[in-house]
């Protein structure tokens, strides 16, 4: 080094850095973590319910196909279907209509649960599938 400079060090021990995270920081971690950890726990019952609910209508095509249904044999099955799932789909949700080959069965429902205060999750369920006479 330059002798001139040798005047202007600092001489003592040496700066020691900063390690590891401090209590706030941990803490604003834990309550993000735990945030989208309820959030997760809030929302994937309504998913489980959605997939619940298609999986039923496409085992129902797959039974009635063919076999010259009815629209209320058509009902019948689906009805008892939800109940062996556990699902509580109400009458105004299910639309049966008659389509070309057959008839078009369409559920058109939306499930909510509460999160925090005034905001809810919301999850539409709209499957239709078709069952051919």
């Amino acid at each position: 080094m330059e002798s001139n400079r040798s005047g202007h060090r600092v001489i003592g021990p040496p700066a020691r850095r900063q390690g590891g995270m401090t209590v706030i920081g941990f803490l604003l971690l834990a309550a993000v973590f735990g945030i989208v950890g309820l959030a997760a726990l809030k929302v994937f019952p309504l998913y489980m319910e959605k997939m619940r609910v298609g999986t039923v209508l496409e085992d129902l095509q797959q039974e009635l196909a063919g076999g010259g249904n009815t629209a209320q044999g058509i009902r019948n099955a689906l009805e008892a279907r939800f109940y062996v799932e556990n699902l509580q789909v109400a009458r105004s949700e299910v639309d049966i209509s008659q389509g070309g080959a057959g008839y078009i069965v369409t559920i058109d429902k939306e499930s909510r649960t509460p999160f925090f205060a005034d905001l809810w999750f919301v999850v539409v369920i709209n499957e239709q599938v078709e069952i051919i006479r």
